[in-house]
């Protein structure tokens, strides 16, 4: 504890000022308010089924799908997607190697194998070319992941999958609300699952949804959702109160002193997370999968009531960031971070400590795993690109408690320097 006190507060600046998190960015007061309600009043239901559903009908239609259903975590929702789709003991399924662990940890769950495949280091995506190679006589899913917002090649890879007889996995966690040709993501792929913690598109502070078309695997999903109990309640509770802890925490009027506390609150476990990424067997300490709860998707409802805004306020931010450093060469969308490659990443985080708390993603070809990696069956060396990409990637949040002009100015003032560290 005390080293963690010493480790924050060398970093904390020597008087209050304005400094951005890149998580709890699109959440409102009245949705603080409203979960406060729940977590005060007991006699406001966590399993008010009205609710649940009317917040699975809304998401199904910001997917473009005809079924949605919530899981307590994306994680679960991806869990429950490969038990519907019967992946089982020495099953294969491809997955690009820069991803968060979870991604890997909920497929050896189910006992299968992760086979992983490198990516593009300009998209972060799959590299179609290598997958196609990675597919064997075990291989039951291809998986199709939108990584920090960039759509990934999915007419190429439902095109693989379909030549090889493959259900096409789609992880829209990172792209909330894009539509690729015409089309919602979330609708891409024969199923899809979305994560709704605090660092994605909208935050219910955590909570994950799958969305499908196909009315066969939907009675499946939807069978497995039912069997599913909800979390405990002192586990729910305490997962409210971390809601609550980071909308006021996070503001960036408070984060500057916000950080240190939310961090005393974890190690003191006032608070609730997932916290199972070190793992390769299915936790046991809370239902796996479990549901989402009522107020969960009450603040589901706002969020989606207010996503049109949501993505317009990132698409401002990345189209700035894009005119300036002209990563995808021109090509502006409302991405969940605007994410390219640096020179010295230590060096980038230390010139906007500042100002930012970066919280970068994938310092590692599985988020989460720094060592170890061949309990994931991971490999090192055999995805290169990966894991240079994860050596040298940053990114710069999105969110609506980014506030322009102060974006603007911070960058006008570094843009030289930041330049000179790109590293292509």
């Amino acid at each position: 504890m005390a080293s963690i006190l010493m480790k924050v507060f060398q970093n904390l600046p020597r008087f209050p000022h304005r400094r951005y998190s890149v998580f709890c960015g699109t959440n409102t007061w009245d949705e603080f308010y409203k979960t406060l309600r729940y977590y005060l009043f007991p006699q406001f239901l966590y399993t008010d089924q009205s609710v649940i559903r009317s917040y699975e009908d809304s998401f199904a239609a910001a997917a473009g799908c005809a079924h949605a259903y919530s899981f307590a975590s994306g994680r679960m929702g991806l869990y429950a997607i490969l038990e519907a789709l019967g992946v089982t003991d020495g099953d294969e399924v491809v997955i690009p190697a820069f991803t968060c662990v979870v991604v890997p940890n909920a497929i050896l769950y189910r006992g299968a194998v992760p086979v992983y495949v490198d990516i593009d280091p300009r998209a972060f995506n799959i590299d179609v070319a290598k997958a196609e190679a990675a597919i064997t006589s075990k291989t039951k899913a291809l998986y199709a992941q939108h990584t920090f917002g960039n759509i990934c090649d999915v007419e190429a890879l439902r095109s693989l999958a379909k030549k090889h007889g493959l259900y096409l996995i789609e992880d829209s966690a990172h792209a909330l609300g894009l539509e690729y040709n015409g089309r919602k993501v979330g609708s891409l792929g024969d199923v899809s699952f979305f994560s709704t913690d605090h660092s994605k598109y909208i935050s219910t502070g955590l909570g994950g949804m799958v969305t499908t078309n196909d009315s066969r695997l939907a009675a499946k999903i939807a069978e497995i959702q039912l069997k599913s109990p909800f979390m405990p309640v002192n586990d729910l509770r305490k997962s409210l109160k971390l809601f609550m802890f980071e909308y006021v925490l996070c503001s960036p009027a408070v984060y500057w002193i916000g950080e240190l506390l939310l961090k005393i609150f974890f190690k003191l476990k006032w608070v609730f997370v997932f916290n199972d990424e070190l793992q390769v067997n299915k936790p046991v300490g809370y239902p796996y999968p479990a549901r989402l709860s009522a107020p969960q998707a009450m603040v589901g409802i706002s969020q989606l009531e207010h996503l049109e805004n949501n993505l317009r306020h990132r698409l401002d931010i990345f189209a700035y960031l894009e005119k300036q450093l002209n990563w995808n060469h021109g090509v502006a969308f409302p991405g969940l971070r605007y994410s390219f490659l640096v020179k010295d990443r230590k060096a980038f985080e230390q010139r906007f400590l500042g100002r930012f708390n970066l919280s970068i993603w994938f310092t590692s070809v599985c988020q989460g795993r720094n060592l170890n990696w061949e309990q994931i069956q991971y490999q090192a060396g055999s995805c290169p690109v990966a894991e240079m990409v994860s050596k040298h990637i940053v990114n710069f949040p999105t969110h609506q408690r980014i506030d322009m002009a102060m974006f603007e100015s911070e960058i006008e003032a570094n843009l030289q320097w930041i330049k000179t560290e790109l590293a292509f």
